[in-house]
């Protein structure tokens, strides 16, 4: 069983695809790739840590249940488009922040990297910012021990945290790495 960490799909949102510059010509064809994608990784028995936006639902909360189940999501965080997501609503447990532990690394999981205490100084993995801003939130920022698990720098696909804790072991303190294809491209 591997464990993935991923953010952002934002499934279902057709201005999503120009905010974020997404090689999509519809959203269908963005929801068609996201799930296919998702699946080419994460097999039955693996575990999903979705750090939030599955979907574009700020009203009542379902298309976000309809997506986890289709993403066969075990744990959401919550993020600001899933506000609509009432306690209890979702088939999943759905958390403001958590905490992972893999390979000797402690994470501290949150959809915005400012939802983080300051007093955390571990490693913080987070999503909402895409790849809008890569020089303050790329994929690693090892200085600031951040990791941006927003789908477009995962090349559309869950990362695993025995990926993410490979490619942290090969970093040393100043390493940035725009996206996991840069990240990939270090371990060959």
């Amino acid at each position: 069983m591997a464990r993935y960490v991923v953010s952002d799909h934002h499934l279902g949102h057709a201005n999503i695809i120009g905010y974020c510059d997404r090689p999509f010509d519809t959203v269908g064809a963005m929801d068609t790739a996201l799930v296919r994608r998702h699946f080419e990784v994460v097999d039955p028995g693996d575990r999903v840590i979705h750090l939030g936006d599955v979907a574009m639902d700020m009203q009542d909360g379902t298309e976000t249940v309809e997506r986890l189940e289709t993403l066969g999501v075990d744990l959401l965080v919550r993020g600001n488009h899933d506000v609509g997501l009432s306690d209890g609503q979702a088939p999943v447990p759905v958390v403001e922040s958590c905490r992972l532990s893999h390979d000797g690394y402690d994470f501290r999981c949150a959809h915005r990297p400012s939802d983080i205490v300051d007093s955390w100084d571990g490693w913080v993995i987070h999503g909402h910012h895409h790849n809008n801003d890569l020089e303050t939130y790329p994929f690693v920022d090892a200085a600031a021990q951040r990791v941006n698990v927003g789908v477009e720098l995962l090349a559309f696909r869950p990362l695993a945290l025995s990926t993410l804790t490979d490619v942290l072991d090969d970093c040393d303190a100043t390493t940035r790495l725009e996206t996991v294809a840069d990240a990939r491209a270090r371990l060959e």
